[in-house]
């Protein structure tokens, strides 16, 4: 019985953050508005740009005229899921300017549902996009059932990694805020080397080389092996290595980022419960 109530009330401390950043979020309508408009208008110059590219050549790697809209339709989600950084930057610092941090020790509120509101309100935010691409992915390139659950579990272990690094980035700012921009250009490196938006076998051997080093590559490519493939058994017996990266950064990220949070908090003797 007691468990039950914990449970409760923890589900609700959660739902109670997320409500309120996702009303945050959507009390402007026009940047709503935009929000939603934007990342389906951007795509369409890349899809012109890469059936253009096609016109010239059979293939990139696996990519061709066949699937290659399943690469930049996933390119996509995958930078809805990547603007969770930001997320968790901005509603830390938005709770830390509205003194939340001291109010909520009046109440036995837990400090990690804070921070699986603010994943969870992220989640809502970007849930009609995100799904309207994966319907689109869906109707161009069908896959099994059994795939698309799968794809679905990548895609939640990368929003896990990503929060663990909006995390980590947020409360960085919070406590050397003059030192943040030393964060954010590694993360734009990452990005850039990642072949998010263009296959890896598009890249000049020089680059290619660099990517392999690149965390985000393996975290972006792998839900592309499991769509296009569509064989969950052969994706992952052809690329365990790259299947053992990423399940190792998307458990790692979170605890790192969440360990991180609870140094600074005990450090500056914040304490929320």
């Amino acid at each position: 019985m007691k468990l039950t109530k914990v449970v409760k009330e923890n589900i609700s401390q959660i739902f109670a953050i997320a409500e309120k950043n996702v009303r945050l979020a959507t009390r402007h309508k026009l940047p709503l508005i935009l929000s939603f408009i934007m990342p389906v208008v951007s795509i369409f110059v890349p899809l012109i740009i890469f059936g253009r590219i096609l016109s010239f050549t059979d293939n990139f790697g696996p990519w061709d005229g066949r699937n290659f809209t399943i690469y930049l339709f996933t390119s996509s989600q995958l930078m809805l899921l990547y603007t969770i950084i930001g997320r968790f930057t901005g509603a830390i610092a938005q709770e830390k300017s509205a003194n939340s941090f001291t109010l909520l020790i009046i109440a036995p509120f837990r400090r990690r549902n804070l921070l699986f509101g603010i994943f969870l309100s992220h989640l809502i935010l970007i849930a009609v996009n995100f799904m309207t691409f994966f319907i689109w992915c869906y109707i161009l390139f069908p896959v099994s059932i059994s795939t698309l659950f799968f794809i679905f579990l990548v895609y939640f272990l990368i929003a896990l990694f990503f929060s663990g690094i909006g995390l980590f980035l947020s409360i960085f700012k919070l406590s050397k805020p003059r030192l943040e921009p030393l964060i954010s250009i590694p993360l734009t490196i990452l990005i850039m080397f990642s072949c998010i938006g263009m296959p890896f076998e598009f890249f000049p051997k020089a680059f290619q080389n660099i990517s392999k080093f690149d965390p985000f590559y393996y975290i972006f490519v792998i839900v592309r092996y499991v769509w296009v493939e569509d064989n969950i058994i052969i994706t992952f017996t052809s690329h365990t290595v790259t299947f053992i990266i990423v399940i190792t950064l998307a458990l790692a990220s979170p605890l790192l980022g969440l360990r991180f949070f609870n140094y600074i908090f005990d450090k500056y003797r914040i304490q929320i419960y």
